[in-house]
Protein backbone atom coordinates (compact mmCIF):
# COMPACT_ATOMS: atom_id res chain seq x y z
CA UNK A 1 0.00 0.00 0.00
CA UNK A 2 2.85 2.37 0.83
CA UNK A 3 4.44 1.69 -2.52
CA UNK A 4 1.16 2.56 -4.26
CA UNK A 5 0.93 5.89 -2.46
CA UNK A 6 4.56 6.67 -3.32
CA UNK A 7 3.97 5.85 -6.98
CA UNK A 8 0.86 8.04 -7.23
CA UNK A 9 2.55 11.14 -5.86
CA UNK A 10 3.97 13.41 -8.58
CA UNK A 11 7.67 14.11 -8.54
CA UNK A 12 8.51 17.68 -7.56
CA UNK A 13 11.03 20.03 -9.12
CA UNK A 14 13.98 20.96 -6.86
CA UNK A 15 12.42 24.32 -5.97
CA UNK A 16 9.15 22.62 -5.05
CA UNK A 17 10.92 20.11 -2.86
CA UNK A 18 12.74 22.82 -0.94
CA UNK A 19 9.55 24.86 -0.56
CA UNK A 20 7.99 21.99 1.36
CA UNK A 21 10.81 22.26 3.92
CA UNK A 22 9.71 25.74 4.95
CA UNK A 23 12.24 28.42 5.95
CA UNK A 24 14.84 25.98 7.25
CA UNK A 25 17.05 25.59 4.12
CA UNK A 26 17.45 29.37 3.81
CA UNK A 27 17.96 29.76 7.55
CA UNK A 28 20.85 27.28 7.50
CA UNK A 29 22.33 28.85 4.36
CA UNK A 30 22.40 32.30 5.96
CA UNK A 31 24.02 30.86 9.10
CA UNK A 32 26.71 29.05 7.10
CA UNK A 33 27.32 32.18 5.03
CA UNK A 34 27.82 34.32 8.13
CA UNK A 35 30.38 31.94 9.63
CA UNK A 36 32.25 31.40 6.36
CA UNK A 37 32.42 35.11 5.61
CA UNK A 38 33.72 36.23 9.01
CA UNK A 39 35.95 33.42 10.30
CA UNK A 40 39.62 34.53 10.22
CA UNK A 41 42.29 32.74 8.22
CA UNK A 42 44.72 30.46 10.04
CA UNK A 43 47.61 32.72 10.98
CA UNK A 44 50.13 30.51 9.14
CA UNK A 45 47.97 29.90 6.08
CA UNK A 46 49.53 32.66 4.04
CA UNK A 47 47.63 34.73 1.50
CA UNK A 48 44.55 32.97 0.17
CA UNK A 49 41.33 33.83 -1.61
CA UNK A 50 38.34 33.88 0.66
CA UNK A 51 34.67 34.77 0.84
CA UNK A 52 33.89 38.08 2.57
CA UNK A 53 30.68 39.90 3.45
CA UNK A 54 30.31 43.68 3.06
CA UNK A 55 30.39 45.49 6.38
CA UNK A 56 31.51 42.47 8.41
CA UNK A 57 35.15 42.02 9.54
CA UNK A 58 37.01 38.80 8.81
CA UNK A 59 40.25 39.36 10.71
CA UNK A 60 39.01 37.86 13.97
CA UNK A 61 40.12 40.82 16.04
CA UNK A 62 36.76 42.38 16.81
CA UNK A 63 33.98 41.22 19.17
CA UNK A 64 31.58 41.21 16.24
CA UNK A 65 33.29 38.07 14.91
CA UNK A 66 32.26 36.10 18.00
CA UNK A 67 28.73 37.51 17.90
CA UNK A 68 28.29 36.63 14.24
CA UNK A 69 29.77 33.17 14.81
CA UNK A 70 27.28 32.35 17.57
CA UNK A 71 24.46 33.74 15.42
CA UNK A 72 25.54 31.60 12.47
CA UNK A 73 25.82 28.43 14.53
CA UNK A 74 22.40 29.12 16.03
CA UNK A 75 20.77 29.65 12.63
CA UNK A 76 22.22 26.41 11.28
CA UNK A 77 21.29 24.56 14.47
CA UNK A 78 17.66 25.71 14.37
CA UNK A 79 17.51 25.11 10.62
CA UNK A 80 18.86 21.59 11.13
CA UNK A 81 16.29 20.76 13.82
CA UNK A 82 13.52 22.02 11.55
CA UNK A 83 14.93 20.07 8.61
CA UNK A 84 14.80 16.80 10.56
CA UNK A 85 11.14 17.39 11.36
CA UNK A 86 10.20 18.32 7.80
CA UNK A 87 12.17 15.40 6.39
CA UNK A 88 9.97 13.16 8.50
CA UNK A 89 6.57 14.71 7.83
CA UNK A 90 6.63 16.89 4.72
CA UNK A 91 3.90 16.14 2.19
CA UNK A 92 6.31 14.64 -0.31
CA UNK A 93 7.18 11.14 -1.42
CA UNK A 94 10.14 9.53 0.31
CA UNK A 95 12.21 10.01 -2.83
CA UNK A 96 11.41 13.73 -2.98
CA UNK A 97 12.06 14.17 0.75
CA UNK A 98 15.42 12.47 0.28
CA UNK A 99 16.40 14.77 -2.57
CA UNK A 100 15.15 17.80 -0.66
CA UNK A 101 17.46 16.93 2.24
CA UNK A 102 20.41 16.36 -0.11
CA UNK A 103 19.78 19.71 -1.85
CA UNK A 104 19.54 21.45 1.52
CA UNK A 105 22.82 19.95 2.71
CA UNK A 106 24.50 21.03 -0.54
CA UNK A 107 23.09 24.54 -0.06
CA UNK A 108 24.61 24.71 3.41
CA UNK A 109 27.94 23.29 2.21
CA UNK A 110 28.39 25.91 -0.52
CA UNK A 111 29.34 28.93 1.64
CA UNK A 112 31.78 27.04 3.85
CA UNK A 113 33.52 25.65 0.77
CA UNK A 114 33.95 29.13 -0.68
CA UNK A 115 35.53 30.42 2.50
CA UNK A 116 38.87 29.43 4.08
CA UNK A 117 39.32 26.12 5.94
CA UNK A 118 37.32 26.72 9.08
CA UNK A 119 38.15 26.49 12.78
CA UNK A 120 41.16 24.18 12.58
CA UNK A 121 44.63 23.97 11.07
CA UNK A 122 44.64 20.17 10.67
CA UNK A 123 44.25 20.30 6.91
CA UNK A 124 47.66 22.01 6.64
CA UNK A 125 49.17 19.04 8.50
CA UNK A 126 47.51 16.65 6.02
CA UNK A 127 49.12 18.54 3.16
CA UNK A 128 52.57 18.43 4.77
CA UNK A 129 52.21 14.70 5.51
CA UNK A 130 51.34 14.06 1.88
CA UNK A 131 54.41 16.03 0.80
CA UNK A 132 56.55 13.94 3.15
CA UNK A 133 55.34 10.69 1.61
CA UNK A 134 56.13 11.94 -1.90
CA UNK A 135 59.66 12.69 -0.66
CA UNK A 136 60.10 9.18 0.79
CA UNK A 137 59.73 10.35 4.39
CA UNK A 138 57.54 8.56 6.94
CA UNK A 139 55.18 11.08 8.63
CA UNK A 140 54.26 8.55 11.31
CA UNK A 141 57.84 8.29 12.58
CA UNK A 142 59.51 11.53 11.52
CA UNK A 143 58.74 15.17 12.18
CA UNK A 144 57.51 17.51 9.46
CA UNK A 145 60.54 19.71 10.00
CA UNK A 146 62.44 17.27 7.76
CA UNK A 147 60.62 18.79 4.79
CA UNK A 148 63.13 21.64 5.01
CA UNK A 149 65.62 19.35 3.29
CA UNK A 150 63.27 18.72 0.34
CA UNK A 151 61.85 20.82 -2.52
CA UNK A 152 58.53 20.88 -0.62
CA UNK A 153 59.89 22.76 2.38
CA UNK A 154 57.09 25.35 2.10
CA UNK A 155 54.45 22.80 3.12
CA UNK A 156 55.80 22.66 6.68
CA UNK A 157 55.67 26.44 7.14
CA UNK A 158 51.87 26.36 7.36
CA UNK A 159 51.69 23.66 10.03
CA UNK A 160 51.08 24.41 13.70
CA UNK A 161 54.45 24.31 15.45
CA UNK A 162 53.00 21.84 17.97
CA UNK A 163 52.84 19.10 15.31
CA UNK A 164 56.09 19.68 13.44
CA UNK A 165 58.32 17.48 15.60
CA UNK A 166 56.29 14.38 16.39
CA UNK A 167 54.98 11.48 14.33
CA UNK A 168 51.34 11.71 13.30
CA UNK A 169 48.54 9.27 14.22
CA UNK A 170 46.98 8.91 10.77
CA UNK A 171 47.08 5.65 8.91
CA UNK A 172 48.28 4.61 5.45
CA UNK A 173 45.00 5.45 3.69
CA UNK A 174 45.07 9.03 4.92
CA UNK A 175 48.77 9.35 4.07
CA UNK A 176 48.32 7.76 0.66
CA UNK A 177 45.37 9.97 -0.26
CA UNK A 178 47.22 13.10 0.88
CA UNK A 179 50.29 12.09 -1.12
CA UNK A 180 48.09 11.46 -4.15
CA UNK A 181 46.57 14.93 -3.87
CA UNK A 182 50.04 16.52 -3.57
CA UNK A 183 51.16 14.66 -6.70
CA UNK A 184 48.04 15.39 -8.77
CA UNK A 185 48.21 19.11 -7.92
CA UNK A 186 51.87 19.30 -8.97
CA UNK A 187 53.13 20.00 -5.43
CA UNK A 188 51.26 23.31 -5.44
CA UNK A 189 50.37 24.07 -1.81
CA UNK A 190 47.20 26.09 -2.47
CA UNK A 191 45.84 23.51 -4.90
CA UNK A 192 46.69 20.75 -2.43
CA UNK A 193 44.48 22.38 0.20
CA UNK A 194 41.60 22.62 -2.25
CA UNK A 195 42.18 19.01 -3.30
CA UNK A 196 42.06 17.77 0.28
CA UNK A 197 38.83 19.66 0.85
CA UNK A 198 37.39 17.98 -2.23
CA UNK A 199 38.36 14.59 -0.79
CA UNK A 200 36.43 15.44 2.38
CA UNK A 201 33.36 16.42 0.36
CA UNK A 202 33.56 13.19 -1.66
CA UNK A 203 33.77 11.30 1.63
CA UNK A 204 30.58 12.98 2.81
CA UNK A 205 28.91 12.07 -0.49
CA UNK A 206 29.90 8.42 0.04
CA UNK A 207 28.58 8.63 3.59
CA UNK A 208 25.25 9.89 2.27
CA UNK A 209 24.85 6.74 0.16
CA UNK A 210 25.98 4.52 3.04
CA UNK A 211 23.65 6.19 5.55
CA UNK A 212 20.74 5.92 3.11
CA UNK A 213 21.31 2.18 2.62
CA UNK A 214 21.86 1.41 6.31
CA UNK A 215 18.69 3.32 7.18
CA UNK A 216 16.67 1.49 4.54
CA UNK A 217 17.90 -1.88 5.77
CA UNK A 218 17.33 -0.91 9.40
CA UNK A 219 13.74 0.22 8.93
CA UNK A 220 14.60 3.89 9.46
CA UNK A 221 13.33 6.71 7.25
CA UNK A 222 16.24 7.48 4.85
CA UNK A 223 15.38 11.20 4.54
CA UNK A 224 15.40 11.60 8.32
CA UNK A 225 18.66 9.64 8.62
CA UNK A 226 20.30 11.85 5.97
CA UNK A 227 19.00 15.03 7.58
CA UNK A 228 20.43 13.99 10.94
CA UNK A 229 23.76 12.58 9.75
CA UNK A 230 24.74 14.62 6.68
CA UNK A 231 23.19 18.05 7.26
CA UNK A 232 24.49 17.95 10.84
CA UNK A 233 26.16 21.25 11.89
CA UNK A 234 29.33 19.35 12.76
CA UNK A 235 29.51 18.05 9.19
CA UNK A 236 28.76 21.49 7.76
CA UNK A 237 31.33 23.50 9.70
CA UNK A 238 34.04 20.99 10.60
CA UNK A 239 34.01 18.17 8.06
CA UNK A 240 33.14 20.15 4.92
CA UNK A 241 34.21 23.56 6.22
CA UNK A 242 37.38 22.39 7.96
CA UNK A 243 38.29 19.62 5.50
CA UNK A 244 38.89 17.07 8.25
CA UNK A 245 39.83 13.51 7.33
CA UNK A 246 36.81 12.28 9.28
CA UNK A 247 34.93 12.99 6.05
CA UNK A 248 36.89 10.29 4.22
CA UNK A 249 36.65 8.00 7.27
CA UNK A 250 32.89 8.53 7.53
CA UNK A 251 32.40 7.70 3.85
CA UNK A 252 34.44 4.49 3.88
CA UNK A 253 32.94 3.36 7.19
CA UNK A 254 29.31 4.00 6.23
CA UNK A 255 29.61 2.29 2.86
CA UNK A 256 31.51 -0.61 4.44
CA UNK A 257 28.79 -1.14 7.04
CA UNK A 258 26.09 -0.88 4.36
CA UNK A 259 27.78 -3.51 2.18
CA UNK A 260 28.22 -5.83 5.17
CA UNK A 261 24.51 -5.55 5.96
CA UNK A 262 23.63 -6.20 2.32
CA UNK A 263 25.51 -9.52 2.43
CA UNK A 264 28.65 -8.37 0.62
CA UNK A 265 30.65 -9.21 3.69
CA UNK A 266 34.26 -9.16 2.57
CA UNK A 267 33.82 -6.01 0.50
CA UNK A 268 32.46 -4.41 3.65
CA UNK A 269 35.38 -5.68 5.72
CA UNK A 270 37.87 -4.20 3.26
CA UNK A 271 36.18 -0.78 3.27
CA UNK A 272 35.96 -0.70 7.06
CA UNK A 273 39.64 -1.66 7.18
CA UNK A 274 40.40 1.23 4.82
CA UNK A 275 38.46 3.52 7.15
CA UNK A 276 40.67 2.27 9.99
CA UNK A 277 43.57 3.19 7.72
CA UNK A 278 42.52 6.80 8.21
CA UNK A 279 42.13 6.51 11.99
CA UNK A 280 42.37 3.22 13.84
CA UNK A 281 39.18 3.48 15.99
CA UNK A 282 37.12 3.05 12.81
CA UNK A 283 37.82 -0.69 13.07
CA UNK A 284 35.33 -0.98 15.97
CA UNK A 285 32.26 -1.86 13.83
CA UNK A 286 34.06 -4.98 12.57
CA UNK A 287 33.81 -6.54 16.03
CA UNK A 288 30.06 -6.06 16.29
CA UNK A 289 29.25 -6.93 12.68
CA UNK A 290 31.34 -10.10 12.86
CA UNK A 291 29.78 -11.07 16.19
CA UNK A 292 26.26 -11.14 14.73
CA UNK A 293 27.26 -12.76 11.44
CA UNK A 294 26.89 -16.43 12.54
CA UNK A 295 23.31 -17.73 12.59
CA UNK A 296 21.10 -17.42 15.63
CA UNK A 297 22.01 -19.93 18.32
CA UNK A 298 25.71 -20.05 17.43
CA UNK A 299 28.14 -20.47 20.31
CA UNK A 300 30.26 -17.64 21.62
CA UNK A 301 33.41 -19.44 20.44
CA UNK A 302 32.10 -19.48 16.87
CA UNK A 303 31.33 -15.79 17.06
CA UNK A 304 34.78 -15.05 18.46
CA UNK A 305 36.34 -16.93 15.55
CA UNK A 306 34.33 -14.79 13.14
CA UNK A 307 35.56 -11.65 14.89
CA UNK A 308 39.15 -12.90 14.76
CA UNK A 309 38.88 -13.61 11.01
CA UNK A 310 37.48 -10.15 10.32
CA UNK A 311 40.18 -8.42 12.37
CA UNK A 312 42.90 -10.55 10.74
CA UNK A 313 41.63 -9.60 7.28
CA UNK A 314 41.55 -5.94 8.28
CA UNK A 315 45.10 -6.19 9.65
CA UNK A 316 46.25 -7.69 6.35
CA UNK A 317 44.64 -4.83 4.42
CA UNK A 318 46.30 -2.24 6.65
CA UNK A 319 49.72 -3.90 6.40
CA UNK A 320 49.42 -4.02 2.62
CA UNK A 321 48.41 -0.35 2.58
CA UNK A 322 51.45 0.56 4.70
CA UNK A 323 53.71 -1.23 2.24
CA UNK A 324 52.11 0.43 -0.77
CA UNK A 325 52.26 3.92 0.72
CA UNK A 326 55.72 3.39 2.18
CA UNK A 327 55.15 4.01 5.88
CA UNK A 328 55.68 1.91 9.00
CA UNK A 329 53.43 1.12 11.94
CA UNK A 330 54.43 4.18 13.92
CA UNK A 331 51.00 5.73 13.32
CA UNK A 332 49.49 3.26 15.79
CA UNK A 333 51.68 4.35 18.71
CA UNK A 334 51.72 7.99 17.55
CA UNK A 335 48.08 8.29 18.66
CA UNK A 336 49.42 9.25 22.08
CA UNK A 337 50.76 12.51 20.60
CA UNK A 338 47.20 13.84 20.25
CA UNK A 339 46.94 13.60 24.04
CA UNK A 340 49.40 16.47 24.45
CA UNK A 341 46.46 18.83 23.88
CA UNK A 342 44.98 20.02 27.17
CA UNK A 343 42.56 22.72 25.94
CA UNK A 344 39.76 20.29 25.22
CA UNK A 345 36.32 19.58 26.67
CA UNK A 346 37.18 16.00 27.56
CA UNK A 347 35.66 14.71 30.80
CA UNK A 348 38.78 12.84 31.93
CA UNK A 349 41.08 15.79 31.23
CA UNK A 350 38.98 18.42 32.98
CA UNK A 351 38.16 16.20 35.97
CA UNK A 352 41.89 15.56 36.31
CA UNK A 353 42.62 19.29 36.52
CA UNK A 354 39.75 19.86 38.97
CA UNK A 355 40.86 17.03 41.29
CA UNK A 356 44.46 18.21 41.13
CA UNK A 357 43.45 21.72 42.14
CA UNK A 358 41.30 20.38 44.98
CA UNK A 359 44.20 18.27 46.31
CA UNK A 360 46.50 21.29 46.27
CA UNK A 361 43.93 23.24 48.26
CA UNK A 362 44.06 20.43 50.84
CA UNK A 363 47.84 20.68 50.99
CA UNK A 364 48.60 17.64 48.84
CA UNK A 365 51.04 18.49 46.10
CA UNK A 366 50.11 16.50 43.00
CA UNK A 367 51.32 17.48 39.52
CA UNK A 368 48.55 18.30 37.06
CA UNK A 369 50.12 16.19 34.32
CA UNK A 370 50.32 13.10 36.52
CA UNK A 371 46.72 13.24 37.66
CA UNK A 372 45.38 14.11 34.21
CA UNK A 373 47.28 11.17 32.73
CA UNK A 374 45.82 8.84 35.37
CA UNK A 375 42.26 10.06 34.77
CA UNK A 376 42.71 9.76 31.02
CA UNK A 377 43.80 6.14 31.38
CA UNK A 378 40.83 5.50 33.65
CA UNK A 379 38.51 7.05 31.06
CA UNK A 380 39.92 4.88 28.29
CA UNK A 381 39.61 1.82 30.53
CA UNK A 382 35.95 2.59 31.21
CA UNK A 383 35.32 3.15 27.51
CA UNK A 384 37.00 -0.15 26.65
CA UNK A 385 34.99 -2.03 29.25
CA UNK A 386 31.76 -0.45 28.03
CA UNK A 387 32.56 -1.40 24.42
CA UNK A 388 33.15 -5.03 25.45
CA UNK A 389 29.90 -5.02 27.44
CA UNK A 390 28.09 -3.94 24.28
CA UNK A 391 29.28 -6.90 22.20
CA UNK A 392 26.52 -9.37 23.22
CA UNK A 393 23.99 -6.52 22.93
CA UNK A 394 24.62 -6.28 19.19
CA UNK A 395 21.96 -8.90 18.49
CA UNK A 396 19.28 -6.96 20.30
CA UNK A 397 20.07 -3.42 19.21
CA UNK A 398 21.79 -4.03 15.86
CA UNK A 399 25.50 -4.20 15.11
CA UNK A 400 25.75 -0.82 13.39
CA UNK A 401 23.85 1.02 16.12
CA UNK A 402 25.97 -0.58 18.84
CA UNK A 403 29.10 0.33 16.87
CA UNK A 404 27.98 3.96 16.80
CA UNK A 405 27.29 3.92 20.54
CA UNK A 406 30.74 2.43 21.22
CA UNK A 407 32.47 5.06 19.08
CA UNK A 408 30.55 7.80 20.88
CA UNK A 409 31.56 6.39 24.27
CA UNK A 410 35.25 6.30 23.28
CA UNK A 411 35.05 9.95 22.21
CA UNK A 412 33.28 11.17 25.34
CA UNK A 413 35.51 9.20 27.73
CA UNK A 414 38.70 9.69 25.75
CA UNK A 415 41.55 12.08 26.53
CA UNK A 416 40.76 14.58 23.76
CA UNK A 417 37.41 15.68 22.36
CA UNK A 418 37.10 17.74 19.19
CA UNK A 419 33.85 18.36 17.30
CA UNK A 420 34.89 16.54 14.12
CA UNK A 421 35.47 13.32 16.06
CA UNK A 422 31.69 12.90 16.43
CA UNK A 423 30.76 12.85 12.74
CA UNK A 424 31.34 9.11 11.96
CA UNK A 425 29.57 7.95 15.14
CA UNK A 426 26.64 10.27 14.50
CA UNK A 427 26.38 8.98 10.93
CA UNK A 428 25.98 5.38 12.15
CA UNK A 429 23.54 6.40 14.88
CA UNK A 430 21.50 8.56 12.55
CA UNK A 431 21.23 5.68 10.09
CA UNK A 432 19.97 3.25 12.74
CA UNK A 433 17.85 5.59 14.87
CA UNK A 434 18.32 6.39 18.51
CA UNK A 435 14.62 6.52 19.36
CA UNK A 436 13.90 8.78 22.31
CA UNK A 437 17.61 9.65 22.58
CA UNK A 438 17.67 11.60 19.32
CA UNK A 439 17.15 14.94 21.14
CA UNK A 440 20.22 14.15 23.26
CA UNK A 441 22.34 13.77 20.15
CA UNK A 442 20.88 17.01 18.80
CA UNK A 443 22.07 18.81 21.94
CA UNK A 444 25.56 17.32 21.66
CA UNK A 445 25.82 18.13 17.94
CA UNK A 446 24.76 21.77 18.21
CA UNK A 447 26.94 22.40 21.26
CA UNK A 448 30.10 20.82 19.89
CA UNK A 449 29.60 22.41 16.47
CA UNK A 450 30.30 25.77 18.10
CA UNK A 451 32.86 24.88 20.74
CA UNK A 452 35.91 25.86 18.64
CA UNK A 453 35.68 29.63 18.58
CA UNK A 454 37.21 31.98 15.95
CA UNK A 455 38.08 34.78 18.37
CA UNK A 456 41.48 35.63 16.94
CA UNK A 457 44.12 34.70 14.37
CA UNK A 458 44.39 31.28 16.06
CA UNK A 459 41.11 29.44 16.40
CA UNK A 460 40.92 27.73 19.77
CA UNK A 461 38.42 26.28 22.22
CA UNK A 462 36.49 29.10 23.84
CA UNK A 463 36.92 27.58 27.30
CA UNK A 464 40.56 26.45 27.18
CA UNK A 465 41.86 29.04 29.65
CA UNK A 466 39.72 27.96 32.61
CA UNK A 467 39.56 24.29 33.52
CA UNK A 468 36.92 24.96 36.19
CA UNK A 469 34.64 26.71 33.69
CA UNK A 470 35.29 23.89 31.22
CA UNK A 471 34.30 21.27 33.79
CA UNK A 472 31.13 23.17 34.73
CA UNK A 473 30.31 23.45 31.04
CA UNK A 474 30.74 19.70 30.60
CA UNK A 475 28.42 19.09 33.56
CA UNK A 476 25.86 21.52 32.17
CA UNK A 477 25.91 19.99 28.70
CA UNK A 478 25.73 16.51 30.23
CA UNK A 479 22.64 17.43 32.22
CA UNK A 480 21.03 19.03 29.17
CA UNK A 481 21.81 15.94 27.11
CA UNK A 482 20.20 13.62 29.65
CA UNK A 483 17.15 15.85 30.08
CA UNK A 484 16.61 16.43 26.35
CA UNK A 485 14.33 13.37 25.85
CA UNK A 486 12.07 14.49 28.72
CA UNK A 487 11.92 18.02 27.29
CA UNK A 488 10.98 16.59 23.90
CA UNK A 489 8.20 14.53 25.48
CA UNK A 490 6.89 17.60 27.32
CA UNK A 491 6.93 19.55 24.04
CA UNK A 492 4.88 16.88 22.29
CA UNK A 493 2.31 16.92 25.06
CA UNK A 494 1.93 20.70 25.24
CA UNK A 495 2.16 21.69 21.57
CA UNK A 496 -0.01 20.91 18.53
CA UNK A 497 1.48 17.96 16.60
CA UNK A 498 1.63 19.92 13.36
CA UNK A 499 4.01 22.57 14.65
CA UNK A 500 7.37 22.32 12.77
CA UNK A 501 9.57 22.57 15.86
CA UNK A 502 7.53 19.86 17.56
CA UNK A 503 8.05 17.63 14.56
CA UNK A 504 11.78 18.26 14.63
CA UNK A 505 12.44 17.66 18.30
CA UNK A 506 10.15 14.65 18.47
Amino acid sequence: MVGTVEAEQPRRAPRGRLRELGPYPIMGFVGALLVAGTTPLWYLSGRAWRLTLPGLPHDGQRPVTAIVFVSGITLVGVGWIGLIGRAERAKLSERDRTWAVVLTAALWFAPVLLGPPLLSSDIYSYAAEGAMVTNNLDPTAEGMYKLQFTPDTGYAHHVDTTWRKNGNPYGPVQMGVAAGVVTVTGHNFSLTIWGLRLVSVLGVALAAWGVHEIARLSGVSPPVALAFAIANPIVVFHIVGGGHNEGLLMGLLSVGCALALKGRWWFGVVLIALAAGVKLPAAAPLVYLAWVRPPSGARATERMKEVAKALAAAAAVLLAACVVVGIGLGWITAAKNAGTTLGTLAVATQVGFAVSKLLRMLGLGVADDTLVAMLRLLGLGLAGGFCLWLVPKAHRYGAVRVAGISMLAVILLGPVVWPWYFAPALALLGATSMGRWRPSLVVLSVFFAGVVFPTGPRSHPILEHSHLVSLLTIVGVGVATLLAPRVAEWWRETRPPTRPLDEAVA
